[in-house]
C-alpha cells in the first residue's frame, strides 16, 4: 500500500485507512456506504471521511452541531467534487 496512508482503528475495532495527514479525534465510527465519521466531541465538529477507489477514507466535508436552549442546529460545509474545482479553474472569460 502507499506510503503516504496509515490505517487507523475506528471505536468498533476495524481498521480504515487514511491519508498521512489524517488526525483521529475522539470517536471514530465507520457507517454503511463507504463513509466514516470523525467526532471532535469538544467542539461537536464533525468530520465525513468517503472510501475512494483505492480503499482510502479521503475527507469530503463536516457537520457543526450546536444546541442552543430547545433548538439544536446542524451546519454543514462540504468540499467541493474534484470535477468542479477543475471545471471552475479551468474555465476562461469570453470577456476580452
Amino acid at each position: 500500500m502507499s506510503k503516504d496512508t496509515q490505517i487507523v482503528e475506528t471505536v468498533s475495532g476495524t481498521w480504515l485507512r487514511f491519508p498521512n495527514n489524517f488526525k483521529r479525534f475522539h470517536c471514530l465510527v465507520e457507517l454503511p456506504d463507504q463513509l466514516s465519521l470523525n467526532i471532535n466531541t469538544k467542539s461537536g465538529c464533525v468530520h465525513v471521511h468517503k472510501k475512494d477507489s483505492d480503499d482510502v477514507f479521503q475527507y469530503v466535508g463536516e457537520l457543526h452541531i450546536t444546541a442552543n436552549a430547545n433548538q439544536l442546529q446542524c451546519n454543514v460545509q462540504a468540499v467541493p467534487a474534484k470535477e468542479e474545482v477543475m471545471e471552475t479553474t479551468g474555465k476562461q472569460s469570453d470577456a476580452s
